[in-house]
C-alpha cells in the first residue's frame, strides 16, 4: 500500500506516524511506564525513587561509594529532584545519608534494612516485567536493541544535554 503523501504545508517529516524514530520511542516509554506504574504502586515507590535505590543497590554490590553524585550520573536525575527523592525515602525509613567516610565533602546514601528488603522485591518484579515486555523479541533482535539505545544514549550524552 502506498504511502500517503504530506501536504505541501504540512510540517511532518513523515508519511505515517510510526515512521518517526521519536514517536516510536514515545510510545514504547509510555507502554513501558504503563507497565511499571502497577509495580511502583505496590512498592508505594516512584519510579525515580526506584531508579535511586536501584542504582543504589548496584553500587554497593560493586563496591562503589554511593554518594549523590554518583547517583546523579547513574540514574541521569538531576540534582534537586535526586535530593528530593530520597529525603522523601528517608522520611519512609527506606534510606539514609551520612557522611562519606573518603570524601568529607560528599554524603553517601545507605540503606535501611526496610530499604534494602523493598529493594529486592521491587528488583524482582521490574526485572520479570522487563522480560515481559521483551519477550517479543528474539535473542538477536533484544542485542540489536540494547546495541542501538547504547549508541543513541552516548551519542546523545554531553554536558550541553540536561539530565
Amino acid at each position: 500500500m502506498p504511502k500517503p503523501e504530506q501536504p505541501e504545508t504540512s510540517p511532518f517529516k513523515h508519511g505515517e506516524a510510526d515512521d518517526s524514530p521519536g514517536f516510536l520511542l514515545w510510545k514504547l516509554i509510555a507502554l513501558w511506564q504503563a507497565r511499571l506504574a502497577g509495580i511502583f504502586e505496590e512498592f508505594s515507590i516512584t519510579q525515580t525513587q526506584y531508579a535511586i535505590m536501584a542504582s543504589l543497590l548496584w553500587f554497593e554490590q560493586r563496591h562503589k561509594p554511593p554518594t549523590q553524585a554518583a547517583l546523579v550520573g547513574h540514574a541521569r536525575i538531576d540534582k534537586m529532584t535526586l535530593s528530593k527523592a530520597i529525603r522523601k525515602l528517608e522520611d519512609r525509613h527506606l534510606v539514609d545519608r551520612a557522611p562519606s567516610s573518603t570524601d568529607t565533602r560528599a554524603l553517601q546514601v545507605r540503606f535501611t534494612p526496610a530499604g534494602r528488603e523493598l529493594i529486592h522485591r521491587a528488583i524482582i518484579a521490574v526485572e520479570s516485567a522487563d522480560d515481559e515486555v521483551f519477550a517479543h523479541l528474539d535473542e538477536q533482535q533484544l542485542q540489536t536493541w540494547k546495541a542501538l539505545a547504547i549508541a543513541l544514549i552516548a551519542g546523545n550524552t554531553s554536558s550541553s544535554v540536561p539530565l
